[in-house]
């Protein structure tokens, strides 16, 4: 008997919020559970890829890879000394160090960021709303669109998916820290940043300055202010702790190219959100398009729940602490939800390094998080305690409710199997990507031209060892013999009369050292490749080519060697104090009702709404369901126009219209064509255009012939543009001669070799 009770007392005293929590976690990881593999339409392929590169390295003992040698037709190229690396380590060490089920490295990180985020996310907002609104901030950020649909299944961006679930944790020991919090929150404060700038480099980044911004708020509200010191001290031990990596890529930047801003899809400008698509709900998703489209929103329900829950904390916590604590994450708010509106525009020309975050929506990431201790507020509205419950629970039915559609991307069926180089090798002779970029970030800068694939390379990844050696570039009576050894290592036996200029399949880049017969020798760069060159003399020799580290790579690892000294030391030391933060309070009727209904949802999906067209649909073969207006023509015989969308008719001059096109691919094609939208008066005299070389960035000869693309085109109208009625042409053209398809049939506006939409716009003053 006093087993049993023991055993109540402990269930009593768990919190059981954290239960609700990793059970909203599982409700958004469901699509990861519920299909197999992973789909290859988004860049979760890419990171599949890096994962496996990584890991073939990892296993050959190489515990920090900086190279990735299989990379760029097998040339290689040093990726992993500048990209974030801590997602790549985690998706072998899932796999026991098996590269080649890299597949479920990535999908068990996916999974784990669902779970990881909704419980930061409690923990977060436990702070501010006790338990029932701790799982109130949970709901909000789990089901909030760009964490349960765009960043996982649109994107794919399996880093930028983990490091945001790690924001909330992060935030949360802070707030512990400065509330007073002991070794436990302190620890907790550097280990959730140092995961975070170690898992998405631009995460990391707005991370690192939210906790700057956090600190200096509570420094300023006066909370607390002789945990200054340890709050300062846990900033700089995050810092020192990273340097083997940051130190590198800081040393190092000017070796490589970053080209990731630019004309086109990389412009920032072509990526604001307006303000009706922030504040829209998520749409059921047309099951036969060929990728996921959503609205780039941030919640409209969110955003109404956050300014619900200021305002409640301006009536029960008016002049106390915590409403001070709230502001900072209103004004945070509202500093992220203006960065990705056109309004911003000044601030990413102006400050330097914005362009680099490229797209102004990755801003509703840290937006998530931001919002749910406003959120979580409400959980603290004094009311009996069944009404109270009852309010709660239909709060959190109401954010599952309108996030349901994103629980239903498009399905995938798609099976990877095993990962291996030669997998990699035959996505990049698709020509879909080179090095898991598309546009050729991290290359060396000494590489002025890309080379091709070379054949007999390309050939000793079916028939290995590698071989590196130009075999074209040597003389007939010189044999060389390609040695087998690791990914970070090359070498070869060397027998030749004279001396002999060894030209490798392999790029350049400082930290590649030779040896002939151990002993140092120069390499040279041939130009405009950037290949590796050396000279052997003449005799049998062994030529070793070995990636060593560099000064800035050795320095990393001292600084950082230097900081977990001194974090071990800080530990030690910390004080014990008493934490000041507000204790949870036991909320049993509160959590019941939650989890009946959390409990009655996870029923229902897979009972009720998997089989019915609430939340997701399927056009039928032929048409887009989605397109507001519908208008088909043949273009080519070889792709349909099916509809359109218009994100507005009336516009003022400089304004921005966006127009969405549906193609549908009528045969499996080789070309790849590009597609273009012209605001034409009179017709041939174009005003504005938009041309993709990849229709919906998915280039055509890739396109399935049973699902459709949306194709979203935004153009800026000239300032000066007459007012007046326009029209709107588009049409599919070849870049590399000039010539559009021919317009074989339309149901209206046939052109010769474009279609004019059946909807025109009116621009006036």
């Amino acid at each position: 008997m006093r087993t049993v009770t023991k055993r109540i007392n402990l269930w009593q005293r768990w919190d059981r919020g954290l239960l609700l929590a990793l059970l909203i976690g599982a409700i958004a990881a469901w699509p990861f559970f519920a299909n197999p593999s992973l789909p290859v339409a988004t860049d979760a392929e890419l990171h599949i890829f890096r994962i496996a590169e990584m890991g073939y390295s990892l296993r050959a003992g190489n515990l920090y890879p900086r190279w990735a040698a299989n990379f760029y037709y097998g040339y290689g190229y040093p990726i992993f000394n500048y990209y974030a690396p801590l997602t790549y380590h985690l998706g072998n060490w899932v796999t026991l160090f098996q590269p080649e089920h890299a597949v479920t490295g990535a999908k068990t990180l996916f999974s784990a960021a669902a779970l990881l985020g909704a419980v930061g996310a409690y923990l977060l907002g436990r702070e501010f709303g006790g338990q029932g609104g701790g799982v109130l901030g949970a709901g909000a950020f789990a089901f909030a669109p760009y964490i349960l649909l765009i960043n996982p299944h649109v994107r794919g961006d399996l880093p930028e998916v983990f490091a945001l679930a790690i924001v909330p944790w992060t935030l949360w020991s802070w707030e512990r820290l400065w509330g007073g919090g002991g070794k436990v929150a302190f620890v907790a404060a550097i280990g959730s940043a140092t995961i975070t700038l170690l898992s998405h480099n631009l995460t990391g980044l707005t991370t690192m300055l939210l906790l700057m911004a956090l600190s200096a708020w509570h420094w300023l509200i006066g909370r607390n202010r002789a945990r200054f010191g340890w709050a300062l001290l846990a900033g700089i031990l995050t810092v020192l702790l990273t340097a083997f990596f940051w130190l590198p890529f800081l040393l190092e930047r000017g070796l490589i190219r970053l080209d990731v801003a630019g004309e086109g899809h990389y412009d920032f400008r072509n990526h604001f959100v307006l303000l009706r698509d922030l504040l829209a709900f998520l749409r059921p998703i047309d099951w036969r398009a060929a990728t996921n489209n959503p609205t780039m929103s941030v919640g409209p329900l969110l955003v109404g729940l956050a300014i619900a829950g200021f305002v409640v904390a301006l009536i029960l916590h008016k002049k106390t602490p915590q409403l001070q604590r709230l502001g900072f994450y209103l004004l945070s708010s509202l500093l992220c939800f203006w960065l990705i509106t056109p309004g911003s525009r000044l601030v990413w020309e102006t400050i330097p390094g914005m362009v680099y975050y490229q797209f102004p929506w990755r801003f509703l990431g840290p937006l998530a998080t931001l919002l749910v201790p406003l959120v979580a507020t409400l959980g603290n509205i004094e009311l009996p305690d069944k009404r109270r419950a009852a309010l709660l629970a239909a709060l959190c039915g109401s954010i599952l409710i309108t996030a349901l559609p994103g629980l239903y991307p498009i399905p995938w069926a798609t099976d990877f199997g095993p990962v291996d180089p030669l997998t990699l090798l035959d996505f990049e002779l698709q020509g879909r990507w080179r090095g898991t970029t598309s546009t050729d970030d991290f290359m060396p800068v000494t590489v002025d031209v890309i080379p091709g694939p070379a054949q007999s390379l390309l050939d000793s990844y079916r028939s290995p060892p590698i071989d590196r050696i130009n075999r074209y570039t040597l003389p007939a009576d010189t044999i060389v013999t390609a040695l087998t050894d690791v990914p970070w290592r090359n070498r070869f036996a060397v027998r030749a009369p004279n001396e002999t200029l060894l030209r490798l399949f392999l790029f350049d880049f400082p930290g590649w050292q030779a040896y002939v017969d151990g002993q140092a020798t120069p390499i040279t760069i041939a130009k405009p490749e950037g290949l590796v060159t050396l000279k052997v003399p003449a005799g049998n020799h062994e030529v070793l080519l070995r990636f060593e580290d560099t000064p800035p790579r050795k320095a990393g690892w001292v600084v950082a060697g230097v900081g977990f000294i001194a974090f071990s030391v800080a530990v030690w030391r910390f004080p014990e104090c008493k934490d000041e933060s507000v204790e949870a309070t036991r909320e049993g009727k509160t959590l019941t009702w939650l989890a009946v209904f959390l409990g009655a949802v996870l029923l229902l999906k897979p009972l009720f709404f998997d089989h019915i067209e609430w939340f997701h649909y399927s056009s039928q073969p032929g048409e887009a369901r989605a397109a507001r207006y519908r208008q088909t023509a043949d273009i080519g015989g070889e792709i349909a126009l099916l509809g359109f969308d218009l994100s507005g008719t009336r516009l003022k001059p400089g304004g921005t219209l966006d127009v969405t096109i549906y193609w549908n691919a009528l045969q499996a094609m080789t070309e790849t064509y590009q597609s273009f939208v012209h605001v034409v008066y009179p017709e041939g005299r174009i005003w504005t255009q938009s041309d993709h070389l990849n229709p919906a960035g998915y280039p055509t000869n890739q396109w399935p012939t049973d699902r459709y693309i949306r194709d979203q085109h935004r153009l800026v109208l000239p300032p000066d543009m007459p007012e007046g009625e326009y029209s709107i042409s588009v049409g599919i053209y070849l870049l590399s001669n000039n010539t559009r398809l021919p317009v074989l049939q339309a149901e209206s506006g046939a052109r010769a070799d474009n279609v004019i939409l059946s909807k025109t716009i009116t621009v006036r003053r």
